[in-house]
Protein backbone atom coordinates (compact mmCIF):
# COMPACT_ATOMS: atom_id res chain seq x y z
CA UNK A 1 0.00 0.00 0.00
CA UNK A 2 1.45 3.33 -1.10
CA UNK A 3 0.40 6.55 0.61
CA UNK A 4 0.22 9.72 -1.45
CA UNK A 5 -1.26 13.19 -1.14
CA UNK A 6 -3.63 15.30 -3.19
CA UNK A 7 -4.14 18.97 -2.38
CA UNK A 8 -6.15 21.69 -4.05
CA UNK A 9 -4.89 24.88 -2.45
CA UNK A 10 -7.97 25.40 -0.30
CA UNK A 11 -7.73 28.75 1.42
CA UNK A 12 -9.08 29.67 4.84
CA UNK A 13 -10.29 33.14 5.90
CA UNK A 14 -7.37 35.52 6.15
CA UNK A 15 -5.07 33.38 3.99
CA UNK A 16 -4.20 34.56 0.48
CA UNK A 17 -3.73 32.27 -2.51
CA UNK A 18 -0.07 33.31 -2.63
CA UNK A 19 0.43 32.33 1.03
CA UNK A 20 -1.33 29.00 0.49
CA UNK A 21 0.86 28.17 -2.51
CA UNK A 22 4.00 28.79 -0.47
CA UNK A 23 2.59 26.70 2.38
CA UNK A 24 1.93 23.83 -0.06
CA UNK A 25 5.51 23.98 -1.34
CA UNK A 26 6.73 23.60 2.24
CA UNK A 27 4.23 20.81 2.91
CA UNK A 28 5.36 18.79 -0.11
CA UNK A 29 8.98 19.24 0.95
CA UNK A 30 8.14 17.75 4.35
CA UNK A 31 6.11 14.94 2.76
CA UNK A 32 9.13 14.08 0.60
CA UNK A 33 11.31 13.80 3.72
CA UNK A 34 8.73 11.60 5.45
CA UNK A 35 8.48 9.05 2.64
CA UNK A 36 5.08 9.80 1.09
CA UNK A 37 4.96 8.18 -2.35
CA UNK A 38 3.27 10.85 -4.46
CA UNK A 39 1.84 14.34 -4.41
CA UNK A 40 -0.43 16.16 -6.79
CA UNK A 41 -3.17 18.67 -7.29
CA UNK A 42 -6.11 18.81 -9.63
CA UNK A 43 -6.74 21.34 -12.37
CA UNK A 44 -9.67 23.42 -11.16
CA UNK A 45 -11.24 26.64 -12.37
CA UNK A 46 -13.72 29.17 -10.94
CA UNK A 47 -14.18 27.41 -7.58
CA UNK A 48 -12.49 29.33 -4.76
CA UNK A 49 -11.96 29.05 -1.86
CA UNK A 50 -12.00 25.24 -1.97
CA UNK A 51 -9.98 24.95 -5.22
CA UNK A 52 -7.37 27.52 -6.27
CA UNK A 53 -4.93 25.64 -8.53
CA UNK A 54 -5.79 26.36 -12.16
CA UNK A 55 -2.26 26.00 -13.59
CA UNK A 56 -0.80 22.97 -11.80
CA UNK A 57 2.18 22.54 -14.15
CA UNK A 58 3.63 25.89 -13.06
CA UNK A 59 3.32 25.05 -9.37
CA UNK A 60 4.85 21.62 -9.94
CA UNK A 61 7.97 23.14 -11.48
CA UNK A 62 8.65 25.01 -8.23
CA UNK A 63 8.00 21.89 -6.17
CA UNK A 64 10.24 19.74 -8.37
CA UNK A 65 13.24 21.83 -7.29
CA UNK A 66 12.37 21.49 -3.59
CA UNK A 67 11.98 17.69 -3.56
CA UNK A 68 14.03 14.62 -4.45
CA UNK A 69 11.99 11.41 -4.35
CA UNK A 70 8.25 12.02 -4.22
CA UNK A 71 6.37 11.37 -7.48
CA UNK A 72 4.74 14.49 -8.94
CA UNK A 73 1.45 13.45 -10.46
CA UNK A 74 -0.95 15.89 -12.10
CA UNK A 75 -4.37 14.84 -10.74
CA UNK A 76 -5.96 15.60 -13.06
CA UNK A 77 -5.41 17.25 -16.42
CA UNK A 78 -8.80 17.76 -18.04
CA UNK A 79 -8.47 16.38 -21.58
CA UNK A 80 -11.17 18.48 -23.18
CA UNK A 81 -11.05 21.06 -25.94
CA UNK A 82 -9.60 23.88 -23.84
CA UNK A 83 -6.54 21.68 -23.05
CA UNK A 84 -4.94 20.68 -26.34
CA UNK A 85 -3.27 17.29 -25.73
CA UNK A 86 -0.07 18.46 -27.47
CA UNK A 87 0.29 21.24 -24.88
CA UNK A 88 -0.44 18.77 -22.08
CA UNK A 89 2.27 16.45 -23.44
CA UNK A 90 4.83 19.24 -23.78
CA UNK A 91 4.24 20.50 -20.25
CA UNK A 92 4.39 17.00 -18.77
CA UNK A 93 7.64 16.24 -20.59
CA UNK A 94 9.12 19.47 -19.22
CA UNK A 95 8.06 18.50 -15.70
CA UNK A 96 9.59 15.06 -16.18
CA UNK A 97 12.90 16.68 -17.14
CA UNK A 98 13.08 19.20 -14.30
CA UNK A 99 12.01 16.55 -11.74
CA UNK A 100 14.56 14.02 -13.03
CA UNK A 101 11.94 11.51 -14.16
CA UNK A 102 9.34 11.82 -11.38
CA UNK A 103 6.38 13.10 -13.41
CA UNK A 104 3.09 11.23 -13.81
CA UNK A 105 -0.25 12.32 -15.21
CA UNK A 106 -3.84 11.53 -14.41
CA UNK A 107 -6.48 12.65 -16.88
CA UNK A 108 -10.14 13.52 -16.50
CA UNK A 109 -13.22 14.57 -18.44
CA UNK A 110 -14.53 16.98 -15.75
CA UNK A 111 -17.56 16.71 -13.47
CA UNK A 112 -18.08 20.46 -13.03
CA UNK A 113 -20.88 22.08 -15.01
CA UNK A 114 -19.58 25.56 -14.14
CA UNK A 115 -16.24 24.78 -15.74
CA UNK A 116 -17.76 23.03 -18.75
CA UNK A 117 -20.09 25.96 -19.34
CA UNK A 118 -17.30 28.55 -19.15
CA UNK A 119 -15.20 26.69 -21.74
CA UNK A 120 -18.18 25.86 -23.97
CA UNK A 121 -18.08 22.06 -23.65
CA UNK A 122 -21.29 20.00 -23.85
CA UNK A 123 -21.27 17.38 -21.03
CA UNK A 124 -22.50 14.75 -23.51
CA UNK A 125 -19.30 15.19 -25.54
CA UNK A 126 -16.74 14.85 -22.74
CA UNK A 127 -16.12 11.11 -23.08
CA UNK A 128 -15.35 11.33 -26.81
CA UNK A 129 -13.07 14.32 -26.28
CA UNK A 130 -11.23 12.59 -23.44
CA UNK A 131 -10.71 9.37 -25.44
CA UNK A 132 -9.33 11.15 -28.50
CA UNK A 133 -7.22 13.46 -26.34
CA UNK A 134 -5.73 10.44 -24.56
CA UNK A 135 -4.78 8.87 -27.89
CA UNK A 136 -2.99 12.08 -28.94
CA UNK A 137 -1.27 12.41 -25.55
CA UNK A 138 0.19 8.90 -25.77
CA UNK A 139 1.44 9.46 -29.32
CA UNK A 140 2.91 12.88 -28.48
CA UNK A 141 4.95 11.44 -25.61
CA UNK A 142 6.02 8.25 -27.40
CA UNK A 143 6.38 8.70 -31.17
CA UNK A 144 9.29 10.33 -32.93
CA UNK A 145 6.73 12.11 -35.11
CA UNK A 146 3.15 12.75 -34.03
CA UNK A 147 0.37 12.36 -36.57
CA UNK A 148 -3.29 11.88 -35.71
CA UNK A 149 -6.62 11.74 -37.53
CA UNK A 150 -9.29 11.25 -34.90
CA UNK A 151 -12.92 12.25 -34.35
CA UNK A 152 -11.89 15.34 -32.36
CA UNK A 153 -8.27 16.14 -33.17
CA UNK A 154 -6.77 16.35 -36.69
CA UNK A 155 -2.99 16.79 -36.46
CA UNK A 156 -0.53 16.70 -39.37
CA UNK A 157 2.92 15.16 -38.87
CA UNK A 158 4.85 17.16 -36.28
CA UNK A 159 7.86 16.57 -34.05
CA UNK A 160 7.09 17.24 -30.39
CA UNK A 161 9.75 18.88 -28.21
CA UNK A 162 10.72 18.11 -25.51
CA UNK A 163 10.24 14.41 -24.94
CA UNK A 164 9.95 12.99 -21.40
CA UNK A 165 12.84 11.23 -19.69
CA UNK A 166 10.66 8.21 -18.86
CA UNK A 167 10.23 6.02 -21.92
CA UNK A 168 8.04 5.20 -23.65
CA UNK A 169 6.11 7.72 -21.50
CA UNK A 170 5.41 8.59 -17.85
CA UNK A 171 2.68 6.62 -16.06
CA UNK A 172 -0.84 7.56 -17.16
CA UNK A 173 -3.98 7.42 -15.01
CA UNK A 174 -7.61 8.45 -15.35
CA UNK A 175 -9.93 9.69 -12.63
CA UNK A 176 -13.15 7.69 -12.45
CA UNK A 177 -16.36 7.67 -10.49
CA UNK A 178 -18.45 5.34 -12.68
CA UNK A 179 -18.12 1.57 -12.94
CA UNK A 180 -17.90 1.88 -16.73
CA UNK A 181 -14.89 4.20 -16.58
CA UNK A 182 -13.09 1.86 -14.17
CA UNK A 183 -13.61 -1.01 -16.62
CA UNK A 184 -12.50 1.15 -19.55
CA UNK A 185 -9.31 2.14 -17.72
CA UNK A 186 -8.44 -1.51 -17.22
CA UNK A 187 -9.06 -2.22 -20.89
CA UNK A 188 -6.83 0.66 -21.97
CA UNK A 189 -3.96 -0.38 -19.72
CA UNK A 190 -3.88 2.82 -17.68
CA UNK A 191 -4.10 3.33 -13.94
CA UNK A 192 -7.36 4.40 -12.35
CA UNK A 193 -7.95 6.87 -9.52
CA UNK A 194 -11.37 6.36 -8.02
CA UNK A 195 -12.61 9.84 -7.11
CA UNK A 196 -15.32 11.15 -4.77
CA UNK A 197 -16.30 7.65 -3.74
CA UNK A 198 -19.01 8.64 -1.27
CA UNK A 199 -21.25 5.82 -2.48
CA UNK A 200 -19.89 3.31 0.04
CA UNK A 201 -17.54 0.36 0.30
CA UNK A 202 -19.74 -2.00 -1.72
CA UNK A 203 -19.70 0.45 -4.63
CA UNK A 204 -15.93 0.82 -4.28
CA UNK A 205 -15.56 -2.96 -4.51
CA UNK A 206 -17.72 -3.02 -7.63
CA UNK A 207 -15.40 -0.43 -9.19
CA UNK A 208 -12.31 -2.43 -8.20
CA UNK A 209 -13.78 -5.60 -9.69
CA UNK A 210 -14.69 -3.78 -12.91
CA UNK A 211 -11.12 -2.48 -13.23
CA UNK A 212 -9.74 -6.00 -12.77
CA UNK A 213 -12.15 -7.33 -15.39
CA UNK A 214 -11.06 -4.65 -17.81
CA UNK A 215 -7.40 -5.49 -17.31
CA UNK A 216 -8.09 -9.11 -18.17
CA UNK A 217 -10.22 -8.37 -21.21
CA UNK A 218 -8.63 -5.33 -22.79
CA UNK A 219 -5.86 -4.50 -25.19
CA UNK A 220 -3.64 -1.72 -23.87
CA UNK A 221 -3.52 1.60 -25.71
CA UNK A 222 -0.80 2.83 -23.36
CA UNK A 223 2.76 2.09 -24.48
CA UNK A 224 3.70 1.47 -20.85
CA UNK A 225 0.96 -0.39 -18.97
CA UNK A 226 -0.06 0.96 -15.58
CA UNK A 227 -2.15 -1.62 -13.73
CA UNK A 228 -2.51 0.29 -10.48
CA UNK A 229 -5.65 1.39 -8.67
CA UNK A 230 -5.62 4.44 -6.45
CA UNK A 231 -8.31 5.76 -4.11
CA UNK A 232 -8.79 9.47 -3.54
CA UNK A 233 -9.78 10.25 0.05
CA UNK A 234 -11.50 13.61 -0.24
CA UNK A 235 -10.95 14.57 3.41
CA UNK A 236 -8.19 13.08 5.55
CA UNK A 237 -6.73 14.13 8.86
CA UNK A 238 -4.65 12.25 11.40
CA UNK A 239 -4.24 13.28 15.05
CA UNK A 240 -3.26 11.71 18.36
CA UNK A 241 -6.92 11.26 19.33
CA UNK A 242 -10.14 10.83 17.37
CA UNK A 243 -11.64 13.81 19.18
CA UNK A 244 -8.80 16.09 18.07
CA UNK A 245 -8.92 14.79 14.50
CA UNK A 246 -12.64 15.46 14.26
CA UNK A 247 -12.34 18.87 15.88
CA UNK A 248 -9.82 20.03 13.28
CA UNK A 249 -11.31 18.37 10.19
CA UNK A 250 -15.09 18.50 10.82
CA UNK A 251 -15.79 21.71 8.93
CA UNK A 252 -13.69 20.86 5.88
CA UNK A 253 -15.14 17.32 5.68
CA UNK A 254 -18.75 18.53 5.80
CA UNK A 255 -18.05 21.51 3.53
CA UNK A 256 -16.40 19.38 0.86
CA UNK A 257 -19.26 16.86 1.02
CA UNK A 258 -21.78 19.70 0.55
CA UNK A 259 -19.77 20.87 -2.48
CA UNK A 260 -19.96 17.36 -3.98
CA UNK A 261 -23.70 17.17 -3.41
CA UNK A 262 -24.18 20.53 -5.12
CA UNK A 263 -22.03 19.29 -8.00
CA UNK A 264 -23.52 15.83 -8.47
CA UNK A 265 -27.24 16.50 -8.09
CA UNK A 266 -27.54 18.59 -11.30
CA UNK A 267 -24.81 16.64 -13.09
CA UNK A 268 -26.71 13.39 -12.58
CA UNK A 269 -29.48 14.76 -14.79
CA UNK A 270 -27.11 15.11 -17.78
CA UNK A 271 -26.38 12.61 -20.52
CA UNK A 272 -23.50 10.18 -19.73
CA UNK A 273 -23.61 11.03 -16.01
CA UNK A 274 -26.93 9.34 -15.18
CA UNK A 275 -25.23 6.77 -12.92
CA UNK A 276 -24.87 9.53 -10.31
CA UNK A 277 -28.56 10.34 -10.07
CA UNK A 278 -29.79 7.05 -8.61
CA UNK A 279 -27.23 7.15 -5.80
CA UNK A 280 -27.86 10.64 -4.50
CA UNK A 281 -30.80 9.99 -2.14
CA UNK A 282 -28.69 8.24 0.51
CA UNK A 283 -26.06 10.95 0.36
CA UNK A 284 -28.62 13.76 0.63
CA UNK A 285 -30.18 12.02 3.64
CA UNK A 286 -26.79 12.15 5.39
CA UNK A 287 -25.74 15.71 4.65
CA UNK A 288 -24.12 17.01 7.84
CA UNK A 289 -23.59 13.49 9.28
CA UNK A 290 -19.86 13.17 10.01
CA UNK A 291 -20.28 9.68 11.51
CA UNK A 292 -21.75 8.49 8.21
CA UNK A 293 -18.86 9.97 6.23
CA UNK A 294 -16.16 8.50 8.47
CA UNK A 295 -17.68 5.05 8.93
CA UNK A 296 -19.69 4.37 5.77
CA UNK A 297 -17.66 5.91 2.94
CA UNK A 298 -14.11 5.41 1.64
CA UNK A 299 -13.88 9.16 0.94
CA UNK A 300 -13.29 10.37 4.51
CA UNK A 301 -10.47 9.19 6.76
CA UNK A 302 -10.33 11.11 10.03
CA UNK A 303 -8.82 9.56 13.14
CA UNK A 304 -5.70 8.26 14.85
CA UNK A 305 -2.73 6.46 13.28
CA UNK A 306 -4.29 3.15 14.33
CA UNK A 307 -7.55 4.13 12.60
CA UNK A 308 -5.58 4.93 9.43
CA UNK A 309 -3.72 1.61 9.53
CA UNK A 310 -6.94 -0.39 9.94
CA UNK A 311 -8.66 1.43 7.08
CA UNK A 312 -5.62 1.18 4.79
CA UNK A 313 -5.20 -2.53 5.53
CA UNK A 314 -8.84 -3.08 4.56
CA UNK A 315 -8.41 -1.10 1.35
CA UNK A 316 -5.25 -3.00 0.47
CA UNK A 317 -7.06 -6.32 0.94
CA UNK A 318 -9.82 -5.08 -1.39
CA UNK A 319 -7.31 -4.41 -4.16
CA UNK A 320 -6.37 -0.73 -3.74
CA UNK A 321 -2.68 -0.10 -4.49
CA UNK A 322 -2.40 3.52 -3.42
CA UNK A 323 -4.40 5.91 -1.26
CA UNK A 324 -4.29 9.66 -1.91
CA UNK A 325 -5.05 11.73 1.17
CA UNK A 326 -6.50 15.22 0.78
CA UNK A 327 -5.17 16.98 3.87
CA UNK A 328 -6.25 20.50 3.01
CA UNK A 329 -8.54 23.27 4.16
CA UNK A 330 -7.13 23.39 7.70
CA UNK A 331 -4.29 25.54 9.11
CA UNK A 332 -0.80 24.93 7.74
CA UNK A 333 0.55 23.95 11.17
CA UNK A 334 -2.16 21.29 11.53
CA UNK A 335 -1.37 19.90 8.07
CA UNK A 336 2.31 19.59 8.99
CA UNK A 337 1.46 17.84 12.27
CA UNK A 338 -0.83 15.41 10.45
CA UNK A 339 1.87 14.66 7.87
CA UNK A 340 4.42 14.04 10.62
CA UNK A 341 2.10 11.63 12.43
CA UNK A 342 1.32 9.68 9.24
CA UNK A 343 4.99 9.67 8.29
CA UNK A 344 6.16 8.42 11.69
CA UNK A 345 3.43 5.90 12.52
CA UNK A 346 1.47 4.90 9.41
CA UNK A 347 3.91 4.78 6.49
CA UNK A 348 6.45 2.62 8.44
CA UNK A 349 3.73 0.03 9.12
CA UNK A 350 3.31 -0.66 5.41
CA UNK A 351 7.03 -0.46 4.74
CA UNK A 352 7.62 -3.08 7.45
CA UNK A 353 4.87 -5.30 6.01
CA UNK A 354 6.62 -5.24 2.62
CA UNK A 355 9.94 -6.12 4.22
CA UNK A 356 8.40 -9.02 6.11
CA UNK A 357 6.75 -10.33 2.93
CA UNK A 358 10.12 -10.26 1.13
CA UNK A 359 11.89 -12.28 3.82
Amino acid sequence: MRIGLLQEGEIMPGVSVAQRYNEMIAEVGRADELGFYSWGTSEQHFSPPRFTVSAPEVLYAAIARETKNIKLRIMCSVLLKWNHPILVAERLATLDIVSNGRAEIATARSNNLTTLGAFGVDPSETRAQWEDGLAVLIKAMSDETLEHDGPVWKIPARQIVPQPLQRPHPPIWVSASSVDTHRMAGEKGIGVLTFENYFGFDYLQTCIDAYREGRQAGTSVARARNDQMGLYVATAFCAETREEARRVARDVALGYFKFILDLYVPLGKRSSYEYLDEKMTRLLDNEGNLDFLVNETPSVMIGTPDDFIRRLDDLKNRGVDEVLLRVDGVPHADIMRSYDLIGREVIPHFRDVRLQAAQ
